[in-house]
């Protein structure tokens, strides 16, 4: 049962700092509510104020219009999903969405909430850290943009401070010859493990390669030494899929946390697993590029 809390609804961004600034340190801004809510329901936080800002305008929408893609905080995971706008600029960023728990929960959760809870197993996350995308914040002391490897510090804990709110998350076009791709393997809702690449072909072979893993350590991880063993590499069957084995070798140095989706060694073989499929989609989509 979720305690009793007194609900604020602003109709702007002051509003919605001046309310957390009047709950006196016991409010917390909610959007689709599908992390917080549950953790209030468990026992494991207590609020006293809600500040609901799912419904203020800036918050959410989608913009492709000048080169990067921005995606408001309070857009939910199914219209992401849904966005041809996105299908066109950022097709594995739909198919991940499409991928995300159930419909229920994407047509509730919102992109914002999911990367400000930190999760340890969020599906975004590792795609985005891969992507070089920035989260934009906003406080009573004005306006500031992170990667989201300075933003997730750690499980349930990242950079933002208590007053202020993400406001959206700007993603990079993608370049010619790049392609971007996002695979996981999930037992029940939630990812055992995912791996995420970015790389940019030509002239037949990897000029740049970024590799991140997702729910095996605490924080999505850029694993730069896979990247490294990418670059360099002819995009033709035989020399792809050496140089995808020299890539996930370097995820046997990774701590990888064991949990109930298996043992560390498990999920680093999983995450080897999944480089393969997701490398050749990246290929894929950059050579369409090309």
């Amino acid at each position: 049962m979720i305690p009793r809390f007194s609900l604020a609804r602003p109709r702007s961004l002051a509003e919605a700092f001046e309310a957390f600034a009047g709950a006196g340190g016991e409010g917390a801004y909610i959007a689709g509510g599908t992390e917080l809510l549950q953790v209030m329901k468990m026992g494991f936080a207590q609020f006293e104020t809600l500040i609901d800002v799912k419904g203020l305008d800036e918050l959410r929408g989608i913009d492709t219009s000048e080169g990067a893609i921005r995606i408001g905080a309070t857009t939910t995971h199914r219209t992401i999903e849904r966005s041809a706008d996105i299908l066109a600029a950022f097709p594995g960023l739909v198919d991940l969405e499409r991928h995300v728990a159930n419909v229920r929960v994407r047509s509730t959760g919102t992109l914002g909430g999911n990367l400000a809870f930190a999760e340890p197993h969020s599906d975004p996350a590792t795609l985005l850290l891969a992507s070089d995308a920035r989260v934009e914040l906003e406080g009573p002391a004005g306006a500031r943009a992170l990667r989201l490897s300075e933003f997730i510090l750690g499980p349930l804990a990242t950079a933002r401070e208590p007053e202020e709110i993400l406001t959206g998350v700007r993603i990079p076009a993608a370049r010619r010859g790049e392609g971007r791709a996002y695979g996981k393997i999930a037992f029940f809702e939630r990812p055992a493990a995912s791996v995420a690449v970015r790389l940019t072909v030509a002239d037949g072979a990897v000029t740049e390669a970024t590799v991140a893993v997702g729910s095996l350590t605490e924080v999505p991880l850029i694993v730069k030494p896979a990247g490294d063993a990418l670059v360099g590499t002819e995009v033709d069957p035989e020399p792809l899929a050496n140089a995808i084995a020299s890539a996930s070798a370097a995820f046997g140095a990774l701590d990888a946390v064991e949990d109930l989706n298996g043992s560390s060694d498990y999920k680093r073989h999983l995450a080897g697993v999944l480089l393969a499929s997701t490398c050749r989609a990246a290929v894929r989509e950059a050579t369409a590029r090309a």
